[in-house]
């Protein structure tokens, strides 16, 4: 019995490393030889009459003696298809581009009046390429936007990438979209689905005549909130360089783009934006500011509850439940207050709570009917027809969204 246990052992390991060997010689992930390799790390997408004008932003390594690793280098391609764009890159560059390290794709405004499908269909049949990069719209060209040179990151594309963070969306100030999400909800029911709006804000915002200095002395500066303005900070040149830093631009994508069966259709508010936040997505440590009447209060939102549901009546009348329990405390105020008021965070003024449910659910159900307008099933509903009313989909599918009325419920809870 012992010798029989020693021999399946044995074969055990062989097979394992037979799996291995094959792993090995079968992946795509050996050296790459960077004379000959182009690394793309971010592809802007726009169209015109002859068809697809792809930037490929790619990432060229950098000896240590330069005080960087990598430098990016923008090139434009043209072609019928994106395919056929990609393989001009090689034709002018002698480099081919590899698509394994892209995680960023911005659509161009006019790649946004057709269906964007058709451009990115491609990267949804690379087998290299993640699902999981991200994807923005602009406006104007993608190309000007991943020319652009931002304040800090060495590339645009990766400023970008900055102001998508997780934490800007557990904020509430941006919404993500994955390759991945945004394909679920463009071949789901719905057939809507929503990209981050990417533009460029100057360094400074202007006080007056007066530019807002840094804390250096120098060209420097912020705009923005939390996690919506990304590759911002001071400039730590002085005299001509300080100048030429002054005068990058920062990202926003505080704006969302909405997109029904892959056409642009609208953009919601930044204020729409925190709206649909805090209905689909659970937020954390998030600032809500509302005004009491006298004053502005920032209440610091710890975390939410929201809760969807879909009931569909007989004639095919819908309605749709939203509520939404959201526990905060008070983070600031827009006027200095005695001392026994900020002792505690959980003393919310008279009224503020109030005032944040009434103007949250206005704000939600403004949001909804805007969409509804659009077409454009931001909040699910079909999916949700789909989910629990199977047997009621087909007589009330084509007109449900125009037939489901929103009702909003909002409850603000205190910290203690």
């Amino acid at each position: 019995m012992r010798n029989l246990h020693a021999r399946n052992t044995v074969r055990y390991y062989v097979l394992l490393v037979v799996l291995l060997l094959f792993l090995f010689f079968s992946n795509d992930f050996g050296l790459l030889d960077v004379q000959k390799t182009a690394i793309v790390t971010s592809v802007g997408i726009d169209r015109d009459e002859s068809g697809f004008i792809i930037t490929s932003q790619i990432a060229i390594p950098q000896s240590s003696k330069q005080g960087k690793s990598t430098e990016s280098v923008q090139i434009v391609s043209r072609g019928k298809t994106v395919a056929q764009a990609f393989e001009d890159v090689n034709a002018k560059t002698g480099w081919y581009p590899k698509l394994v390290f892209c995680n960023l794709i911005v659509l161009g405004e006019k790649a946004c009046q057709q269906n964007v499908f058709d451009g990115l269909e491609y990267f949804l049949l690379d087998e290299y390429l993640t699902d999981n990069c991200q994807v923005v719209a602009c406006d104007g060209l993608a190309k000007d936007i991943l020319n652009t040179a931002p304040l800090v990151d060495q590339s645009s594309g990766a400023a970008i990438i900055k102001i998508l963070s997780p934490h800007a969306a557990r904020v509430g100030t941006v919404l993500p979209s994955t390759l991945h999400e945004f394909a679920i909800g463009y071949f789901g029911d719905s057939a809507s689905g929503y990209l981050p709006l990417v533009q460029s804000a100057p360094q400074q915002e202007e006080i007056g005549t007066e530019q807002i200095p840094s804390p250096n002395g120098g060209q420097g500066g912020q705009s923005g909130q939390g996690g919506s303005s990304g590759g911002s900070g001071a400039s730590s040149g002085q005299g001509s360089q300080g100048k030429t830093q002054g005068d990058k631009p920062v990202f926003t994508a505080e704006e969302t783009a909405l997109f029904v069966k892959g056409r642009r259709v609208g953009k919601l508010t930044a204020e729409e934006t925190f709206a649909y936040n805090a209905v689909k997505k659970e937020l954390q440590l998030a600032p809500y500011s509302v005004s009491d009447g006298e004053h502005v209060c920032t209440l610091n939102v710890k975390q939410s509850a929201p809760k969807i549901d879909l009931k569909v009546s007989e004639n095919g009348q819908a309605r749709l439940q939203i509520k939404l329990a959201m526990t905060a405390g008070v983070l600031d105020y827009a006027k200095a207050q005695p001392l026994e008021k900020i002792q505690d965070v959980g003393d919310i003024p008279s009224g503020v709570f109030s005032a944040a449910e009434k103007k949250l659910s206005g704000e939600i159900s403004s949001l909804f009917e805007k969409t509804k307008a659009l077409n454009c099933d931001l909040f699910g509903v079909r999916d949700l027809l789909v989910k629990h009313e199977k047997r009621k989909l087909r007589p009330f599918a084509d007109t449900l969204l125009s037939n489901t009325q929103a009702l909003v419920t909002v409850r603000f809870k205190n910290v203690r």
